[in-house]
């Protein structure tokens, strides 16, 4: 994994769950979960900062599954781009519904 550390909590009265990155600074920051998606037979993880402040662009963060059970940062532009598009396109067509 590449210089962060993972944890999962979702407390009851929260409903997204929530993972801590840490930067290889030992900087902490907290990620929402937003959802996942399926891309060339891969699985990644779309986060969002939980923490914005007002009127800054939100810098999404797709990362991929791996082994089930921890995330690594995707450095491939084009399948970033390629996973947030669908993504997009999958929450557009769920509001559709």
């Amino acid at each position: 994994m590449s210089d962060l550390e993972l944890e999962m909590n979702t407390p009851d009265e929260e409903k997204v769950p929530t993972i801590m990155l840490t930067d290889e600074d030992g900087t902490e920051e907290a990620f929402q979960v937003l959802g996942f998606q399926t891309y060339q037979e891969r699985d990644f993880a779309v986060l969002c900062p939980v923490e914005i402040e007002d009127e800054a662009e939100v810098g999404l963060v797709i990362m991929e599954s791996v082994g089930g059970n921890s995330l690594e940062f995707v450095e491939d532009e084009a399948v970033t781009e390629a996973v947030f598009n669908l993504f997009i396109e999958t929450l557009e067509a769920s509001e559709e519904e």
